[in-house]
C-alpha cells in the first residue's frame, strides 16, 4: 500500500482514502455517469459499460473516494496483439484532475494478472484532446520509451464527417519493472513522490484542505 498527500496549508483536514482497483458490474451505473459528465469522452450505452466492467474487468480500473467514482479507464487486449493494451475511455472527475490519478490508474492496469504479458500500450485521441495526449506523452516519457503517432480512423473516410479523425498513439515496448519502478508525478505542494504497487485494492491517503 502507498500513499501521497496534497495540501497547501499548514492545516491538515482528516484524510479520505482514494481507492483503485477493478471495476464490477455494479460500477456500470456509476461509470457512465463519470463518462457522460467527461469531456472529449463519447458516451455509449448503459449495457456497453455492463460489459466493460464484466468482460474486460481486469483490464479496466476505477478510483474511488468515499464510494464515489472519481476516475476510470477502460482497457482491453486484442485477440491478435497479446502483448498491447488498447486504453478505450478515461475519464477522472475534475476535483481530482491534475494529481497523478490517471497515470496511477494505468500503472495498476499494467501491474495486473491479465496485462503480465504487455509490453505496448495503444489509444486513439482527437487532434484537440490536450489532457489525453499530455497524459500518454508523460506516460511514454516516464517509462523512457518512445511514443508514436498515426492516423487510425479518418474523419471522412470513416466518420463520413460525424466525428473528428481518431489518431492511434502507441507507447512501447516496455517492461513490467519499468512499469513497477514508474514514479508518477505528486501532487506540488508533496516533496516525496509516490509508487502505486500492485494489490487487490490499492489505497491511496489524501489529505483535502
Amino acid at each position: 500500500m502507498n500513499s501521497f498527500q496534497e495540501g497547501d496549508s499548514p492545516q491538515a483536514r482528516p484524510r479520505k482514502p482514494l481507492a483503485i482497483r477493478n471495476p464490477t458490474p455494479t460500477d456500470a451505473i456509476s461509470v457512465h455517469n463519470l463518462i457522460r459528465a467527461s469531456a472529449f469522452v463519447d458516451d455509449n450505452s448503459p449495457y456497453l459499460y455492463l460489459l466493460v466492467c464484466s468482460h474486460f474487468a481486469n483490464t479496466s480500473a476505477i478510483a474511488e473516494r468515499n464510494g464515489e467514482t472519481v476516475g476510470v479507464i477502460s482497457g482491453y487486449i486484442p485477440p491478435e496483439q497479446p502483448d498491447t493494451l488498447f486504453v478505450w475511455q478515461v475519464a477522472v472527475d475534475p476535483m481530482m484532475r491534475r494529481r497523478g490519478l490517471a497515470r496511477a490508474m494505468l500503472k495498476y492496469m499494467l501491474l495486473g494478472d491479465a496485462c503480465r504479458k504487455v509490453r505496448y500500450i495503444d489509444t486513439t485521441v482527437t487532434k484537440d484532446n490536450e489532457a489525453s495526449r499530455k497524459l500518454f506523452s508523460s506516460f511514454a516519457d516516464k517509462l523512457g520509451c518512445p511514443l508514436q503517432e498515426s492516423l487510425l480512423f479518418d474523419r471522412h473516410k470513416h466518420f463520413l464527417n460525424l466525428h473528428d479523425s481518431e489518431y492511434l498513439l502507441r507507447i512501447g515496448p516496455f517492461s513490467t519493472d519499468a512499469v513497477r519502478n514508474d514514479v508518477p508525478a505528486a501532487p506540488k505542494a508533496e516533496p516525496a513522490p509516490f509508487q502505486t504497487g500492485r494489490i487487490e485494492r490499492l489505497t491511496i491517503q489524501e489529505t483535502r484542505q
